[in-house]
């Protein structure tokens, strides 16, 4: 006997009505739900609006002080306040600023020595000037209106300059839509008056003076329920930064009663409302998916060739799939590809030089990375002999290495007019990836990524082997955490031709200044370009990206990077210090001697300051754009004119 079943019409019916009558059983929390946890949701919302407000407020005087600050310290300003420049640059910060009606300068002693004041500004000006305000940043009375009046100190004391500015675009932090009915937001200072309200006529008497209070203790944000004489309120509370000011928020308690009301109403409609879903969805489910589904389980047992049993379609559906499966396997398998003896199973990516696949080794049961090099077929026979000699040669160099920072190389070959490297693969991500994700990796990331790369150059130098193209796409990270250094010797081959033509091999933005004036390239030139890539690590920069790279060669030898920190402020000095080094002009002036030398830096730094990897991104993070250099290899030739501009080759 077959035990009965609902099939799949009745469990999508069952799954449907269960899931409208879940509201049901949280009907009763939603029907007792009680002001308290409405008030809570209210005290969030009106937390969020004044910290919000004061950080808006911040913001907006900071926008008015921040050109004061420069000019307050401008040696011209303090050493001639009297001066044509001082009286020339007051201007300049009135037009610079419009909101700003008047600026002068005081000495210590409090005369005004110098004032620049805005047409038809100087009766306010005079007013807001001469009233008493001891803050840094007041609020006076002036000809009917309210202004801001900013007092910013001179460097060694010699005085201040003092700004007078119009608030009235702070009004429009003030709105209260978002908040709901009779909410009330205002900017308070030390006096008993309010210096900015969300609504005419609002004074300091329209909040609970425990609000009041609370927002007058300290220099904290907080939000609660207060209670005075005339009843309760909801409220927060918020320091204006660097200011006397704080934010006061608050509704009265009966709002938030009647929101839960509402919910109870609603809740009982969303009940109803669910249910009248889960019988159309029935509906559709049957039209739309159960029906289909019977038919396609029908058609798969009949292209099986055989009957297909289950207790409902699903199971049907799933055993119809596994007998076409075992139908497929016993047929010989079709179009599969190899190189040499090496099985081809997906292409990982491509770059200038090749495209690389992963590859499975069936005699010694292994994973391979397949690296194809191409070796030009419009040459003629004798020019790629010499090219395949060259590769082969550089290949068992680089297969001499067993170093853990360098990917090992187990075999190469030629095919034709190509020719492929069987190496090591490495189960992770390159650093190109990582730095077009989302976070971008940390200092501490970027040290020890360093590191490793130091160790891997220094093993090749110490063998006579450069690299020759350094990049973020040669620079692979295991999800481990170890760093391995792809591609040794492979370029070999390529820039020996290179400088016999007197050309140069490489990518632009991370060639040597060195190798573009055609001086040849070295050890330290293999530093400069893993400057660039640590750089870029640090910043999301790269210090010589352009359009084209001629632009990119002209930018290497005359443009100086500016230092990380002025990116990523979080990056620490000696870091910085030891990355900046790497990226000096002269190779002998400022770069480390060796890449021995570079990777005992690098050890000392992380040891320091106790940096560990913290792990690649998640490969479904969005990409992030990511300032790079044309990261394409290529030959170009070398010339050096006046502004030492590079000019690519056409080669």
């Amino acid at each position: 006997m077959t035990r009965p079943t609902l099939g799949l019409l009745g469990r999508t019916v069952g799954a449907l009505a269960a899931t409208a009558l879940a509201p049901l059983l949280v009907a009763p929390y939603l029907v007792s739900l009680n002001r308290e946890a409405v008030g809570d949701q209210v005290l969030r919302t009106h937390a969020v609006a004044a910290r919000s407000t004061a950080a808006r407020v911040s913001a907006f005087l900071e926008t008015l002080s921040g050109p004061g600050r420069a000019l307050a310290m401008n040696p011209a300003v303090l050493a001639d306040p009297r001066g044509a420049a001082a009286s020339e640059m007051l201007a300049g910060l009135l037009r610079a600023q419009p909101l700003i009606a008047g600026a002068a300068i005081v000495n210590a002693g409090g005369e005004e020595v110098v004032r620049a004041q805005a047409r038809g500004q100087a009766a306010v000006v005079d007013a807001v000037l001469s009233a008493p305000a001891e803050a840094s940043v007041a609020v006076v009375e002036a000809t009917g209106a309210s202004w801001l009046r900013i007092r910013l100190p001179l460097e060694a004391a010699a005085g201040e300059l003092l700004l007078v500015a119009d608030p009235s675009p702070l009004q429009d932090v003030l709105a209260t839509e978002e908040l709901g009915r009779e909410a009330q937001l205002a900017v308070v200072g030390p006096g008993p008056e309010l210096l900015l309200a969300s609504e005419p006529g609002l004074s300091l008497a329209s909040f609970p003076h425990t609000l009041v209070d609370a927002g007058r203790a300290g220099h904290t944000s907080g939000a609660s329920r207060f209670e005075d004489e005339r009843g309760g309120a909801l409220g927060a509370y918020a320091p204006v930064t660097a200011t006397p000011f704080f934010v006061l928020s608050s509704q009265p308690v009966g709002v938030a009663e009647e929101v839960a009301e509402q919910m109870r109403a609603r809740s009982l409609w969303a009940v109803g409302g669910a249910l009248a879903l889960a019988t159309a969805f029935s509906a559709v489910a049957w039209r739309t998916v159960i029906r289909p589904v019977r038919q396609l389980a029908a058609a798969q047992a009949k292209l099986a060739g055989a009957a297909v049993r289950g207790r409902d379609e699903i199971e049907q559906l799933a055993e119809s799939f596994r007998t076409l499966e075992r139908v497929v396997q016993d047929r010989d398998s079709l179009g599969e590809v190899f190189l040499g003896r090496y099985l081809v199973l997906e292409r990982l990516g491509s770059g200038g030089m090749g495209t690389v696949f992963r590859g499975w080794d069936p005699r010694l049961e292994r994973a391979v990375a397949l690296k194809t090099i191409h070796l030009g077929a419009e040459l003629d026979k004798v020019v790629r002999g010499e090219q395949r000699s060259t590769l082969l040669r550089e290949a068992v160099t680089a297969a001499q290495f067993n170093h853990p920072n360098i990917v090992s190389i187990h075999d190469v070959e030629d095919v034709g007019d190509a020719a492929f490297i069987a190496m090591e693969l490495v189960e992770g991500r390159s650093f190109e990836w990582w730095l077009h994700r989302t976070p971008r990796p940390t200092p501490g990331d970027v040290a020890l990524i360093g590191l490793g790369v130091a160790r891997a150059l220094a093993a090749a130098h110490e063998r006579g082997v450069l690299h020759r193209d350094v990049k973020p796409a040669n620079v692979l990270l295991a999800h481990d955490g170890s760093v391995k250094v792809t591609d040794f010797g492979i370029a070999g081959h390529i820039s020996e031709r290179a400088r016999d033509a007197g050309l140069v091999f490489g990518t632009p933005g991370y060639l040597a200044p060195e190798a573009l004036r055609g001086e040849g390239q070295d050890g330290l030139s293999d530093l400069f370009a893993l400057g660039v890539v640590l750089y870029e690590g640090l910043t999301g920069w790269s210090p010589f990206a352009a359009a084209t790279p001629a632009e990119s060669f002209d930018r290497t030898l005359v443009r100086e990077p500016e230092p990380p920190q002025r990116r990523s402020p979080e990056v620490p000095d000696d870091l910085a210090t030891l990355v900046m080094g790497l990226l000096a002009k002269d190779r002998t002036a400022r770069r480390p001697g060796s890449a021995a030398e570079l990777a005992d830096g690098f050890e000392a730094l992380v040891a320091r300051h106790g940096f560990r990897f913290g792990g690649l991104p998640d490969s479904s993070t969005p990409e992030t754009p990511w300032h790079a250099a044309e990261t394409r290899a290529g030959v170009f030739a070398t010339q050096v004119h006046p502004r030492t501009t590079i000019r690519p080759s056409n080669r």
